[in-house]
């Protein structure tokens, strides 16, 4: 069963030397989880209550591989025998997961030999995995490929060289936790993303379901090998903790082995626990692997705002008054009665979300000659059109007012306000103070394309890219 020595108490004792406490990997079996983790929750301060945020971890690999372990979960079993006990522990660990939790098992398929005179038979060992974690409640939710260029088992007669593994995301209920924006990335846009940036999340595309991280070399860690069958590389790890915890959360792994899913959650702010048979793994963790990730740790998991996202930002809010320019005069008003667009900046959003990046104010100035009557119809299509697609969907908080040319205060601060004309609201055409607006308006007289004046100055390259 689980250590006793390191489960019951914090500090310092024979099987934690380094006083690190609970929140560490264990030695003991996976098997016995419903006698550790009740200690797991008491520890936490939850009392008897669910406590897990997330598992990450990859079971035993059936029957194929010998972790050196006396009464391992796999090697020398059968392969129902293997099956049961993996849901004995999902089991387990869906009992003390949170109801927004999550599970992620990493695992590959095998080959057995079905006699003599017959052909191997590929087994889909990760979805007999998922049949059961199922069978104890969880969901499958996402089937993501992990290409890992060298992994288990190596090319035979009659099967290519085998390049992946799957990882399988299952969840516990509907209000599962998934940072999507924690993972989106900038740099696959094309050239076109300066023209459509309302096309484009300013934090990058979603990520897809297919990942590209090599494992790390043996012998590569603490100049030392880290002797473990299947040893998990931290960038795959970060990416799991990242979507599927916040800081202080506690993650999970039933399966240890070497410790890099505790090293590296642990690394990344993260409450980290974990269960291993072997304690020769457990030794690794403590000496090698926690030591070389806390080296390397560059914790936090929200990216810092890049120069794409502000572009992408700043463009969305400056080609809204173009398009909303565009749809007023489909209704039929002239270039000659809008005068021009004046967008102003209360607040920016520079924090990932699916809506809500900016708050704005967009002025329609409009020809003195403009009738009530046509102020009052002008009003009503401003309305309409900003309620309805395409400008409904820019995720933008807006405030739109009709001014007469008139209006425009001629003492404004002395800020300088960008122009953007001929429809390029990427790249401003020049600068003008703000106490010159309304007589630089006066003098541009009618125009096919009505300009754009902000105090966001943009000046980008549809060729140049960030």
């Amino acid at each position: 069963m689980v250590s006793e020595a390191v489960t019951g108490v914090d500090g310092e004792t024979a099987s934690d030397p380094l006083g690190r406490g609970f929140w560490t990997v264990h030695q003991g079996d996976a098997r016995q989880l419903a006698d550790f983790l009740p200690r797991g929750a008491q520890q936490h301060g939850s009392e008897g209550a669910p406590f897990i945020q997330t598992t990450i971890t990859s079971p035993p690999y059936a029957n194929l591989v010998d972790y050196g372990a006396a009464n391992q979960i796999g090697f020398g079993q059968s392969y129902q025998d293997y099956l049961a006990a993996c849901r004995t522990v999902f089991e387990d660990v869906y009992r003390w997961t949170l109801d927004g939790g999550s599970l992620w098992l990493v695992a590959d398929s095998l080959m057995t030999p079905n006699g003599r005179g017959t052909p191997s038979r590929l087994v889909p060992l990760p979805f007999d995995l998922a049949a059961e974690a199922a069978k104890v409640g969880w969901t499958l939710r996402e089937v993501i490929v992990w290409r890992k260029d060298r992994t288990r088992p190596w090319s035979h007669p009659g099967k290519l060289r085998n390049g992946f593994e799957y990882v399988l995301f299952f969840v516990k209920s509907k209000s599962f936790k998934f940072n999507v924006d924690r993972l989106r990335e900038t740099s696959s846009l094309k050239s076109w993303w300066v023209k459509y940036p309302e096309r484009h999340n300013p934090w990058g595309m979603t990520p897809d379901n297919v990942w590209d991280i090599p494992i790390p070399v043996q012998g590569s860690w603490a100049d030392s090998s880290l002797r473990h069958a299947c040893p998990f590389p931290p960038e795959l790890v970060r990416r799991m903790v990242a979507l599927s915890s916040e800081e202080g959360d506690v993650v999970f792994d039933p399966f240890a082995g070497s410790g890099m899913v505790v090293a590296t959650a642990e690394s990344e702010g993260r409450r980290a626990l974990g269960v291993e048979l072997n304690p020769e793994y457990v030794e690794a963790f403590h000496q090698r692997v926690r030591p070389v990730l806390t080296r390397r740790s560059t914790a936090g998991s929200v990216k810092p705002v890049g120069l794409m996202t502000q572009r992408l930002l700043e463009l969305r809010v400056l080609k809204y008054p173009k398009e909303l320019a565009k749809q007023l005069l489909r209704e039929g008003f002239t270039a000659a009665q809008l005068i021009g667009m004046i967008v102003d900046v209360e607040s920016i959003n520079w924090t990932p979300a699916q809506t809500g990046y900016a708050s704005i104010i967009c002025t329609v100035v409009v020809s003195e000659q403009l009738s009530e009557i046509e102020r009052a119809r002008l009003s009503k299509a401003v309305e309409d059109a900003t309620s309805r697609a395409p400008l409904s969907r820019y995720g933008l908080r807006v405030s739109c007012s009709i001014l007469p040319l008139t209006d425009i205060l001629e003492d404004r601060d002395e800020t300088s306000l960008a122009v953007y004309t001929k429809g390029r609201t990427w790249n401003a055409s020049h600068v003008i103070p703000a106490s010159a607006l309304a007589g630089w308006l006066r003098e541009q007289g009618s125009q096919s394309v009505v300009p754009i004046v902000s105090e966001l100055q943009v000046n980008q390259s549809l060729e140049e890219y960030l």
